[in-house]
């Protein structure tokens, strides 16, 4: 009877330690891309972004006629060019081919960069925000949610939302101190 009541009150004691630490742990979830893609500043950038990438395909297409009007030219001259004027249009589309190619390889690292250079701003600005909302809520850990890592999560668990709202109306507060 001693040995049952002891595993009772045993019991007893593990289960109410185990609910007061669980009481005082508070986890949050954040899509930190989802904040990136649908806060405002995230859709500006987003914006941007489709802009310079607009501008850098009209002028590959532009680069890109030109060669294919001087194949065209050359394709219809070629049985009245000489050889050495065949083979220096020859040439010159070559070299066209060669400085589009550079071009576009030089357009797309200067968009990656960009593309960096904003998102890597905006993250940090994000990271400041929920490390400030979670000592200000006294959150225990807030986790990144990411597809590989996290299966399932509950929604009362999930800020992204939480934090979309705030980072809006902090870039908001931002632009009306500018």
């Amino acid at each position: 009877m001693k040995k049952f009541l002891f595993l009772v009150v045993a019991v007893f004691l593990t289960m109410s330690f185990v609910s007061v630490a669980r009481a005082e742990l508070k986890i949050g979830v954040v899509d930190v891309y989802r904040v990136l893609n649908e806060s405002e500043e995230g859709k500006k950038a987003v914006g941007q972004l489709q802009n310079m990438l607009e501008e850098i395909q009209k002028i590959l297409e532009e680069k890109q006629k030109k060669i294919q009007t001087l194949k065209d030219e050359l394709e219809k001259k070629r049985s009245v060019l000489s050889e050495d004027t065949r083979k220096a249009k020859e040439d010159e589309i070559d070299r066209l081919g060669r400085e589009l190619q550079r071009t576009a390889a030089d357009y797309q690292m200067e968009f990656q960069k960009k593309q960096n250079e904003i998102t890597q701003s905006m993250f940090k600005e994000i990271k400041q925000l929920i490390n400030e909302y979670a000592q200000k809520e006294r959150y225990s850990l807030i986790i990144e949610k990411v597809e590989q890592i996290i299966i399932f999560t509950t929604p009362e668990v999930d800020i992204t939302d939480k934090i979309i709202s705030l980072y809006n109306q902090k870039t908001s507060q931002q632009k009306g101190k500018k």
